[in-house]
């Protein structure tokens, strides 16, 4: 997802691991020694952060409760900062104040509804949220603008940022639950999820690198590929096999997923994962950056380490009701 500045117009570096932009493919990256060694040197960089965030991040899943409603409430705040970063650059100037507080206030009824199951209330907080925020947003840019020029454009990133953002973080914290450690069920479930969005961005990166040649998406991710696509998915079906059905068994936490539905769930994740990562692209380069901000080596910002995981969680939170298995 982090695109080379000089070449958004035409050629851009890949990257992602549930993040970042891809390093060239094999189909677009130099074949001498010093494009392999830069490419071999970016991944290790990116690997790296992998190492440090990664625990971090099941921590947080291990713990769930108000320590992931902390962990999404910064993941918030950092990514909407990097999202007013970007508007900036292209010369937009949307109120993501506001965004941040719908975010807020979709993270703040999740956990609520976690903790006691009052539906009126969550009803409540969400509808009244984003009646607020239709008012205010109009209200700020009518009193705040003297000219209309731009005035609608902001109101519909502001209204967007907060959707994009703020509704996938909170349906984390409705599939983890409250209940602490590994005898929740929403805990396998996340787990689940998070490896298999990495496992899909790790190799559908290296299949694309060394075997890449078909453009999946040239006018949004020129580095990305078919056969990044196809690998990518193989590895995530692993991945549901893996941490859905083999790993909650050996633990003596089943979850009430068999085979197929497991292969079908690592599927929509594959193509979830791939959407997601698309449509950050779609935002950087129409607001003309390589990558969304600077906080994670080798990746860039946050928001380049989210992306497909924002697309994600919808599906699996979804498909989790569906075969009866959320904490809901």
């Amino acid at each position: 997802m982090a695109d080379n500045a000089s070449e958004i117009p035409a050629q851009a570096a890949e990257s992602h691991a549930a993040g970042a932009e891809r390093p060239r493919t094999a189909s677009t990256a130099s074949t001498t020694p010093a494009a392999r060694t830069t490419w071999l040197a970016a991944l290790a960089q990116r690997s790296l952060s992998a190492l440090v965030l990664i625990p971090i991040v099941v921590a947080l899943v291990f713990c769930g409760g108000w320590f992931a409603f902390a962990g999404c409430v910064l993941a918030l705040i950092i990514s909407i900062s990097e999202l007013n970063a970007m508007f900036t650059h292209k010369g937009w100037h949307p109120p993501l104040l506001l965004s941040a507080a719908l975010g807020i206030d979709f993270l703040l009824a999740a956990m609520l509804f976690v903790l006691n199951h009052n539906a009126t209330l969550l009803l409540l907080l969400v509808g009244g949220g984003v009646s607020a925020l239709l008012m205010l947003t109009f209200a700020w840019l009518i009193l705040t603008r003297g000219a209309l020029e731009g005035a609608l454009i902001d109101w519909a990133l502001t209204m967007g940022s907060a959707f994009y953002l703020g509704w996938p973080l909170a349906l984390f914290i409705l599939l983890r639950g409250d209940t602490f450690g590994a005898g929740a069920t929403g805990f396998w479930w996340l787990l689940a999820l998070f490896f298999m969005t990495w496992a899909n961005d790790t190799f559908a990166l290296l299949t694309g690198h060394y075997f890449g040649r078909a453009k999946l998406a040239p006018n949004i991710s020129p580095g990305k590929t078919w056969e990044g696509f196809f690998g990518g998915l193989v590895f995530t079906v692993i991945a549901s096999f893996v941490f859905t059905i083999l790993l909650p068994d050996l633990f003596q936490h089943p979850l009430p997923i068999n085979w197929l539905n497991a292969a079908i769930l690592g599927v929509l994740v594959a193509l979830a994962s791939t959407v997601g990562d698309l449509a950050e692209s779609l935002l950087k380069r129409g607001t003309g950056v390589k990558d969304s901000g600077t906080i994670v080596p080798g990746h860039g910002g946050l928001l380049d380490r989210m992306d497909s995981l924002l697309f994600v969680v919808p599906v699996v939170f979804f498909y989790a009701i569906f075969l009866r298995g959320t904490p809901l």
